[in-house]
């Protein structure tokens, strides 16, 4: 990032800071703002109230995965028994779920492609059917990995941060399977739908 525009930023984020009462409420305005650019770079328009917070929706409007880590930046420079770190925890879940589905979706989009090179293609529904198995395939993998790496660290639960890295560590080798083509085929009776 060019020293000007990161000075931006620093200054976009002493303002939500020196303003802890108003932090998440701007921060949840940008994110609106982003999602706008997103959907219409072209006739976007940032109303001049909001013109501080140019430069935060410049940085991440197109970089989510950036945003929710700069909340989860926000979000810890306020004591955790706070409101401001509570509000701003809120808007960081929101973010996250977005994000979380944005992988999701560009994931099996990927697996779909790497099983198109692999296997040739095949009709929408038959496509449809196999990355709803393969994802529940995936999901029932998370939660067997998640299981066993809280067995090995001998906690009842997994903090938040554990578990992030650890999803982390999962979701890598899930994209490493997908490079390298550990996929199944669209007919697999195991994870695919058989064709008849």
């Amino acid at each position: 990032m060019p020293e000007r525009e990161e000075s931006a930023l620093s200054q976009c984020t002493n303002a939500l800071l020196r303003n802890p009462d108003k932090a998440a409420e701007w921060i949840a305005v940008a994110d609106r703002h982003m999602q706008t650019y997103v959907e219409s770079p072209e006739t976007f328009l940032l109303p001049k109230a909001h013109e501080f917070l140019k430069p935060l929706i410049e940085s991440y409007a197109l970089n989510l995965d950036g945003f929710t880590q700069y909340l989860v930046g926000l979000r810890d420079s306020f004591d955790r028994r706070s409101s401001q770190f509570t509000q701003i925890q809120a808007v960081y879940r929101r973010v996250n779920g977005r994000y979380v589905q944005q992988q999701r979706r560009e994931r099996i989009g990927r697996a779909v492609a790497k099983a198109e090179e692999l296997y040739g293609t095949v009709h929408y529904q038959e496509r449809v059917f196999w990355m709803a198995r393969v994802e529940h395939e995936w999901a029932q993998r998370r939660i067997a990995f998640l299981e066993q790496q809280r067995r090995r660290i001998g906690e009842p639960r997994l903090s938040v941060d554990i578990r992030t890295e650890l999803l982390l560590e999962f979701w890598d080798g899930i994209d490493t399977e997908i490079y390298e083509g550990n996929i199944p085929p669209w007919n697999s009776p195991k994870h695919g739908v058989t064709r008849s």
